[in-house]
């Protein structure tokens, strides 16, 4: 899951901006709406920046980073060194991309919408 934290950064910020857009709206509320539009807008460029920067350095993170959350230790029985062996389903692995990015997308198109 380490490379969907841009994503929701993404989501977070979209869901600020939304929200900050309605408080705007009160009169008594538009403080508060102003800085949730501020927040919003920088977590949206946070979420674009972890984007790129994730793409720039794929490699380094693939050789560093190592989920064992959903792996089994297992000993080998021609060397009997442990390794880590992921089993997980690759559609279980593909949801954790899939959820942020829907909810991101619509959150996006109906920011710009309104």
């Amino acid at each position: 899951m380490a490379r969907v934290d841009s994503l929701i950064w993404l989501l977070m910020g979209f869901a600020q901006l939304l929200i900050g857009k309605q408080l705007l709206a009160d009169p008594t509320m538009e403080v508060i709406g102003a800085l949730l539009q501020g927040t919003g807008g920088s977590s949206v460029m946070l979420g674009i920046y972890f984007l790129i920067f994730l793409s720039r350095h794929q490699k380094e993170f693939n050789q560093q980073y190592l989920k064992s959350e959903n792996a089994s230790l297992v000993r080998n029985t021609e060397t009997g060194e442990l390794e880590i062996i992921d089993d997980s389903a690759i559609m279980k692995k593909n949801l954790w991309y899939l959820v942020p990015i829907i909810f991101t997308a619509f959150g996006a198109i109906s920011w710009l919408v309104k």
